[in-house]
């Protein structure tokens, strides 16, 4: 019963987001409803085998929200590559958010490229939001593993098979097969790759 609920909400998702202007799609499965706008003039691709849950029910350790997915500026961008799953996190773009091919984002992560309020300013609670700039953008690589409650935040590079741990604050670029951890985040150890291991998978500290 309850995969059949999954696929008929699925189907039903899909559609009414192909409907508002998402691309993509293709294989995805919806475990509760999402929250997803476009701004006009602004795009989100998503690529296929897509998966995100907004249920608790359907999450080992919860969700705080269902999964959410926004533009929030005319031009901008959220691109995300095949394979990838969200659990209840938030991904929202002013400018531009390209995530990988087989990501996974843990539950309550949030991937945000713009501050929302003016910084320096004593009158931030009546201003736009900030203008985008392209040093904003974040780009997440292949194969990254996000953990729970992680912030990833405006202008941050991701490199590929890299896993951020829990509750990290990111903000800067980290290269392939890092560790990341901490509030501010730091690279505190490399991936193992896969060859070197027979497959098998590690973490190593240095």
């Amino acid at each position: 019963m309850r995969n059949l609920i999954v696929t008929i909400l699925t189907r039903f998702v899909s559609a009414f987001l192909r409907q508002k202007g998402v691309s993509g799609l293709h294989r995805a499965r919806f475990i509760g409803v999402p929250v997803v706008t476009l701004r006009s003039g602004s795009t989100i691709n998503i690529g296929d085998n897509f998966v995100a849950v907004s249920w608790s029910r359907m999450q080992v350790i919860g969700v705080n929200h269902p999964t959410i997915i926004r533009t929030v500026q005319g031009g901008a961008e959220v691109d995300i590559g095949v394979d990838c799953g969200v659990s209840g996190a938030t991904i929202v773009a002013a400018r531009s958010i390209r995530i990988g091919n087989g990501c996974l984002i843990g539950a309550n992560a949030m991937v945000v490229d713009t501050d929302f309020h003016q910084v320096h300013s004593s009158d931030r609670r009546y201003l736009p939001l900030p203008k985008p700039q392209q040093k904003h953008s974040i780009v997440i690589g292949d194969n990254v593993f996000i953990g729970a409650n992680a912030m990833i935040l405006k202008g941050s590079r991701i490199g590929d098979n890299s896993v951020v741990g829990a509750g990290a604050v990111v903000s800067g670029e980290f290269g392939p097969d890092s560790i990341i951890a901490g509030n501010p985040a730091a690279s505190v150890g490399i991936v193992s790759s896969e060859k070197a291991l027979g497959k098998q998978g590690s973490l190593t500290t240095p």
